[in-house]
């Protein structure tokens, strides 16, 4: 299996996998960086060639990085080159049996209300909070301890900060920022960036 980056955000993955006794020929992709060990134990990939071989004996990737541009960027590459995606959970995750988000990481110490649905390529970070009916697009980014509540939706490639808070019903238009700490009250449209309590647009 390959992890697709080589940072901080793959090591935090690397923490997951190692819990779940998943490390076995485990590979990291760096295609800017020239190393070729991660944590002095996992080999690192540096070019496409290199992946679509170990594809031969393993279609599987994890996105190992963050940020909603480049994982899709990732997504596309790798599933181009003949991988499939695979979508980790965590452990702790108090998850409902109403929630759809198969092809959604979900990191440690998350809440999955009911009714919930999650895009493909999706990141919930370590402790965020997903309330009941709540929506969320593809390739976003739910940062650690962001909380939406109950039937708020969250479109394509956000990124929502951390501890930032959606209140009920807030519909959150494509390509959102919402700032660390945020609580956001009202509409937003595509493309923006919102900061402070309450929300507002900058």
């Amino acid at each position: 299996m390959i992890i697709a980056g080589a940072g901080g955000h793959a090591l935090e993955l690397l923490d997951i996998l190692i819990s779940q006794g998943m490390t076995e020929n485990l590979y990291f992709f760096d295609g800017i960086n020239s190393i070729s060990i991660f944590q002095d134990n996992y080999p690192v990939l540096n070019t496409m060639d290199q992946v679509k071989e170990k594809f031969q004996e393993d279609p599987r990737f994890i996105l190992g990085v963050g940020n909603p541009t480049v994982r899709a960027k990732f997504f596309e590459d790798f599933t181009n080159a003949g991988g499939a995606l695979f979508a980790v959970k965590g452990k702790g995750i108090a998850h409902s049996n109403f929630a759809i988000n198969n092809d959604t990481d979900i990191f440690n110490l998350c809440f999955i209300g009911a009714k919930t649905v999650i895009g493909k390529g999706t990141l919930i970070n370590t402790g965020a909070q997903i309330h009941h009916e709540v929506k969320i697009g593809e390739f976003s980014e739910i940062n650690p301890g962001a909380i939406l509540l109950g039937k708020a939706e969250v479109g394509n490639f956000c990124s929502i900060g951390a501890n930032a808070t959606i209140l009920p019903k807030v519909k959150i238009g494509n390509h959102v920022t919402v700032g660390a700490g945020s609580v956001v009250t009202h509409d937003v449209p595509d493309g923006v960036t919102v900061m402070g309590i309450p929300g507002r647009i900058i």
